[in-house]
């Protein structure tokens, strides 16, 4: 399932107050970064807001390359699997027994770099997707979707920004369509 929103001026299409809101933003040119913030409410401490982090990246055919990412998915139960292409996939597992999970909210994840059209971008969980707080004695994980692919009790939207010269010429472009059609 795909929840992506294309932002423009504000993300209008995004459901209201989702647990964990992923931002895509296209910082410059063709450099993307990734980030996560969580808005639900845990009793608990949060281990790592998107723990089980299992997602591809799918463009117009131009290549996407994850060109960094959060260390805290590298435990010693391995590295993060990332793999670069027209479809990008990212696979990793921050947990709060083999590695340093990062509890910032929000959660720089991942940067890519990716120079196709921003209509085009899309965003897909695929596989277990998750977050992980400190409930004793092991911590607790919520799903926001589970390995099949199908949606957990937690919430989550997809937000990409364009950058911000696009968010100039949007406006511009879209006048211009409706002025054509008078």
């Amino acid at each position: 399932m795909t929840r992506t929103a294309l932002a423009v001026l504000f993300a209008s299409t995004a459901s209201a107050q989702p647990d964990m809101l992923i931002t895509i933003d296209n910082i410059a040119d063709d450099q993307w970064s990734m980030s996560a913030a969580f808005s639900g409410f845990q009793p608990v401490p949060v281990v790592q807001l998107w723990a089980d982090a299992s997602f591809e990246l799918t463009g117009d055919g131009s290549p996407i390359t994850i060109t960094d990412y959060n260390p805290s998915y590298d435990t010693t139960l391995g590295a993060a699997q990332v793999s670069s292409g027209p479809t990008a996939s990212f696979v990793g597992n921050a947990n709060s027994f083999f590695g340093v999970p990062d509890n910032s909210n929000p959660l720089w994840v991942a940067d890519f770099s990716y120079n196709g059209t921003v209509p085009s971008l899309s965003f897909d969980m695929v596989g277990q997707n998750s977050y992980l707080d400190n409930r004793p004695p092991f911590g607790d994980v919520i799903l926001y979707q589970d390995a099949q692919g199908n949606p957990g009790s937690l919430t989550w939207d997809v937000v990409i920004i364009p950058a911000p010269a696009t968010l100039v010429v949007a406006p511009l472009a879209l006048a211009a369509t409706r002025r054509l059609r008078k």
